[in-house]
């Protein structure tokens, strides 16, 4: 073999090293697992006599990376008879792991306005459903000067379920997970014109983030319930 057939095969073989270590990279990626608390949000309707008037549905992906976590989507569904709900999102808000508090943002297609003025109430109907999506304030950035607003940020910080590379944890070990909480500020009414003294309930759903295994990255392991 000649100089030049080995300077070939080195480079073959950087190229096919390069690749098999950024495959064991992802598959070594924490992701994480977000669930909503059903028993903790229908205690909370139940201690409000709210179980029979609105009912919630969350739409979470089957897992996220760290930084990927940037709104959620909800489905609000007001099963009053007689009387409309309104979501006032201005009193609705986000409240993190550390108990930090910011108002949620509904985000409307091409939202362009800004974050300043009061929003607009959610009006949902009698026995109508209502499907939006929505972020913390903090998670929003505009798309150059005049650009429309999009969420590129996280929605939560989960850096807090990072591993520590200087800690060994134990094959048996819990997984790390925390908690955050999105408070719901519902009113309900009969057409009445000023919204702002109609009763107001805040309904706060609880969600449990939670570190992966590593093998849920294993392809044949994509649809397995972890």
């Amino acid at each position: 073999m000649t100089g030049l057939d080995w300077i070939v095969i080195a480079v073959y073989l950087i190229c096919v090293s390069a690749v098999l270590l950024r495959a064991f990279s992802s598959l070594l990626a924490e992701k994480v697992l977000i669930k909503i608390d059903d028993n903790f949000l229908k205690n909370q309707l139940e201690s409000q006599n709210l179980e029979n008037k609105v009912r919630f549905k969350f739409f979470t992906a089957p897992q996220y990376d760290l930084d990927q976590f940037r709104f959620l989507e909800v489905s609000v569904q007001n099963q009053s008879s007689h009387q409309t709900l309104y979501i006032d999102w201005d009193y609705s808000a986000l409240i993190d792991a550390q108990g930090r508090e910011q108002r949620l943002v509904r985000l409307p297609p091409g939202m362009t306005f800004d974050l300043l003025p009061a929003q607009v109430f959610s009006v949902i109907a009698p026995g109508k459903t209502l499907q939006e999506q929505f972020t913390a304030e903090s998670a929003l950035k505009r798309q150059g000067e005049t650009g429309p607003l999009k969420p590129d940020r996280v929605m939560v910080n989960l850096d807090p379920l990072k591993p520590n590379p200087k800690k060994q944890v134990s094959p048996k070990a819990e997984l790390p997970c925390l908690t955050f909480t999105v408070q719901f500020a519902l009113r309900f009414g009969m057409g009445e014109h000023n919204l702002g003294n109609l009763p107001l309930y805040l309904v706060n759903c609880r969600f449990m983030a939670s570190i992966l295994p590593w093998v849920v990255n294993i392809p044949w392991n994509k649809r397995r319930e972890f």
